[in-house]
């Protein structure tokens, strides 16, 4: 494997493509908890003796098929069925509050309040579903097939892999701040270059968020202070053209990167 530039855009490309493949499996999640929400409140409605509840009925269970489509083919047209269904949620629900306050049916969902920011939720998310849609076509139709399975078997094994154990593995915290929290970062070598996987660090998981390669000689690790502090150190690393402060890393692990940190006194 080399780090000349077209390799690079091919790797760019089906990383890209296994970055939707993430989504869209957390997004068809979503839409089976959307479904689920949407059969307890037809449920609900067709309770109180009311028929529109069978809308609410349909649509739900339309919304769990799709969910459990949406997490299988990797397909553009995936992405096109969610944002319709999710729409079309969300035009439900805004007919079942003209329907409230036409006193048609009782009151869904626990008030008005409620149903409001339920409707508004599925709109926001029908909107940021389909205006993804060009870049995963784009990513779809331009990414290598080989590629892409060789991408995907990599973050799956540096998923897994556990830092203590592995000869190779570079991990490191890095603070993004309150609103963010702390990111996770995984390079694994590959010849020439280091793939790069960002996850977001929450409840003892891993949440996979970004992934990219980028070559081994544009990654450094510059220390802050001249000590290590116990068994880490607070250092700056450089991936490519992203400066990450605020790093937080072990000695085995920086010295992967850069060799002199191990020089460094003890605190």
């Amino acid at each position: 494997m080399t780090s000349d530039p077209e390799r690079l855009k091919r790797l760019g490309l089906a990383a890209s493509f296994c970055l939707f493949d993430k989504k869209l499996r957390s997004s068809g999640n979503a839409s089976i908890v959307w479904g689920a929400v949407n059969l307890v409140i037809g449920g609900a409605i067709v309770a109180g003796n009311n028929h529109w509840g069978i809308v609410s009925l349909l649509l739900g269970s339309a919304l769990i098929a799709t969910g459990v489509y949406e997490r299988t083919p990797r397909h553009p047209r995936v992405v096109m069925i969610s944002a319709a269904m999710l729409a079309g949620l969300a035009l439900w629900t805004f007919t079942l509050i003209a329907l409230v306050a036409r006193g048609e049916i009782g009151s869904v969902h626990g008030g008005g309040t409620k149903i409001w920011a339920l409707a508004l939720a599925q709109a926001l998310g029908a909107f940021g579903t389909w205006i993804t849609y060009s870049e995963y076509k784009m990513v779809s139709e331009q990414s290598d097939p080989l590629t892409v399975e060789q991408v995907r078997g990599y973050v799956d094994e540096l998923k897994k892999a556990k830092s203590e154990e592995s000869v190779d593995l570079v991990e490191f915290d890095a603070n993004a701040g309150f609103s963010k929290g702390t990111m996770r970062y995984r390079l694994k070598p590959m010849e020439e270059l280091f793939l790069v996987a960002r996850y977001k660090a929450q409840l003892g998981s891993l949440q996979l968020e970004e992934i990219g390669f980028v070559p081994r000689s544009e990654v450094t690790l510059t220390p802050e202070g001249e000590q290590w502090m116990g068994k880490k150190i607070k250092a700056i690393v450089q991936l490519g053209p992203l400066k990450l402060d605020k790093v937080t890393i072990t000695s085995d692990m920086g010295a992967r990167i850069n060799p002199a940190v191990r020089a460094l006194p003890l605190g």
